[in-house]
């Protein structure tokens, strides 16, 4: 069964649900409830990579990724959960001028966030790692721990730690409606139970246009 009321009631159990519920958690807001379908990360954190970068696209998106290294750096010793976070470090390369202004522009934002970055030759490169094909390369960037994860032990851990702070987790209960009441709450109807809430998340992975059109809103999803 789910509580009847909630601060949150987060949809979907993958690392994005799972992450939004333990921050939270966090800062002090416990009265909140991930529902899950079916079991966690058993959706599309099942099928990540878990690639852990510090790609830049632009400031916003730079800074999320330094924020998230420098959160699975700790992320272990917090939560007693082991999430296999590897930093061997990253390479991006430039085949022509174009692309080697476009790191220029990654190096420059890089730096200005604080990354350990830095723009070097493909000789650099190729002593970095011996197995790239430098054939054509003109330069490239390096940046310092950038890595890979374990998707599901790092769901795990957000998850476990996030219930040890008072929020609640409800696995195989499917959403079944969501809609604003007249004094501007959420009522959120599951296969065990209804919520009525403040806030609503779409942390439902490749089904967030699904959950989105139980209240009219359009979410862009690729298939």
């Amino acid at each position: 069964m789910v509580p009847s009321s909630a601060r949150v009631v987060i949809i979907g159990g993958g690392v994005h649900g799972a992450s939004t519920l333990w921050h939270l958690a966090r800062e002090g807001w416990t009265d909140v409830v991930l529902v899950e379908k079916a079991e966690l990360t058993s959706g599309s954190t099942w099928h990540a990579a878990g690639q852990i970068t510090r790609s830049v696209g632009d400031y916003t998106t730079a800074a999320f990724h330094h924020y998230a290294i420098e959160l699975y750096e700790g992320l272990e010793q917090e939560t007693g959960q082991a999430i296999s976070f590897h930093q061997p470090g990253g390479l991006r390369l430039a085949f022509n001028e174009l692309e080697m202004d476009a790191l220029r522009t990654h190096l420059g934002a890089g730096r200005y966030l604080g990354y350990p970055i830095e723009l070097i030759s493909a000789d650099e490169a190729q002593q970095i790692n011996p197995f790239y094909d430098m054939t054509g390369v003109l330069g490239a960037i390096w940046t310092e721990g950038e890595g890979h994860v374990d998707p599901s032990s790092v769901t795990v851990a957000f998850a476990n730690h996030a219930r040890s702070l008072g929020a609640e987790v409800s696995r195989r209960n499917r959403v079944l409606d969501v809609h604003q009441l007249p004094n501007g709450e959420w009522q959120v109807d599951t296969e065990q139970g209804t919520v009525v809430c403040e806030h609503v998340v779409d942390a439902a992975g490749c089904y967030a246009h699904q959950v989105g059109q139980l209240t009219g809103f359009s979410v862009p999803q690729a298939n």
